[in-house]
């Protein structure tokens, strides 16, 4: 499948650390079948509500086909645990704990090390306006995590990505801006 072109690629661009935040986060667990098991979605299932969203869950599938053999790091924090434990689902919270162990041991592994701690706290609340209290705790520690992009599934914090790329230097992408810097390279991970 092909997913217009809009972002342009090269192999520096492709995103190596990779915050996924809680809508992200969720659509991996609520999906799985879909994403890994190519299991159909029924007319009901409630991503049909966003306009974008089937474009994005196949981008997330793709990106999830290759996530074996490229060198991604998706990176969760002690904050991204809080918003998932507000939801009340103890399933999603356990998914949630064992995606950030998964982490952990990358971050362990990592010859990458993280030096955006000084970073945190950057995100003034007046520059940023826009950003909601959580969206700005999960984006400074997206930074004190040297992460390189921020990888949601909401459709409102992206349209103000070139404001936080230039501010901030972090990229905000949906997944599928993410497959975009990444479709020209994905035969290498195959």
């Amino acid at each position: 499948m092909h997913i217009g072109h809009t972002t342009k690629s090269n192999f520096e661009n492709i995103p190596r650390r990779i915050f996924l935040d809680s809508s992200t986060l969720q659509t991996l667990q609520d999906y799985g079948g879909f994403l890994y098991e190519n299991e159909s979605l029924t007319p009901s299932d409630r991503i049909h509500r966003d306009a974008r969203g089937i474009q994005k869950l196949d981008a997330l599938r793709f990106i999830m086909a290759v996530t074996e053999r490229a060198q991604f790091e998706f990176a969760l924090s002690e904050n991204s645990l809080f918003e998932v434990q507000k939801r009340g689902d103890l399933s999603y919270l356990n998914w949630a704990y064992d995606v950030l162990d998964h982490w952990r041991a990358c971050l362990t592994e990592s010859e990458r090390l993280i030096t955006g701690a000084s970073l945190v706290n950057r995100i003034d609340p007046t520059a940023f306006g826009y950003l909601g209290t959580g969206d700005r705790v999960l984006l400074e520690d997206a930074l004190s995590l040297d992460c390189d992009t921020f990888m949601t599934m909401e459709n409102k914090l992206p349209k103000n990505a070139g404001h936080i790329k230039k501010a901030l230097g972090i990229r905000v992408f949906t997944p599928v801006e993410v497959w975009e810097a990444l479709r020209p390279w994905a035969g290498l991970f195959r």
